[in-house]
């Protein structure tokens, strides 16, 4: 996606670029990990990352998000989105993929359980977005706070000890 111009103020493009940055970089990540993916969990969990890629790229491209101040939460969300969280999710995806290879029996499952369990995180990371999806929309800006909260209370509400800390 493209920041559109000198409509988008300096320092919040300087985010939305770190933001794109990020997930070139997680996107070049996944190309090499696709060829690991042996099991449907595997190829779930990377095919799910690359989603949330895409929905978080289409929000740095939105005239909406790139009007917000660095600092709105929206902004700073999604910045630690791509730049933490998704990228912590996707080394436990790579560590557990080769464990996958090596492991048989109740490791194995073990590995799978894993997958599974980074796959819920991807999915409440995506009723982020999707949270803030529906914010930009609405013209709605909030708080960092209360988007971590809303993190904080879906990994509740799934029972997921979640990897990444929000």
């Amino acid at each position: 996606p493209a920041l559109r111009g000198e409509t988008v103020p300096e320092g919040t493009r300087a985010v939305l670029e770190r933001i794109l940055e990020a997930d070139a970089t997680t996107r070049e990540r996944l190309t090499r990990l696709r060829p690991q993916a042996v099991v449907p969990a595997a190829t779930e969990v990377l095919d799910d990352v690359q989603s949330l890629l895409t929905r978080i790229d289409a929000l740095v491209g939105s005239e909406q998000l790139q009007s917000l101040r660095p600092s709105s939460g929206e902004v700073t969300m999604l910045e630690g989105m791509a730049s933490r969280y998704v990228p912590e999710l996707v080394d436990a995806a790579s560590d557990t993929l080769g464990f996958l290879q090596t492991f048989e029996g109740s490791a194995r499952q073990e590995a799978l359980d894993n997958l599974g369990s980074i796959d819920r995180q991807l999915n409440v990371l995506a009723e982020g977005v999707e949270q803030i999806e529906r914010d930009i929309v609405g013209g709605v800006s909030r708080s960092l706070e209360v988007h971590s909260e809303f993190l904080r209370t879906r990994f509740a509400d799934q029972h997921l000890n979640p990897i990444i800390d929000v």
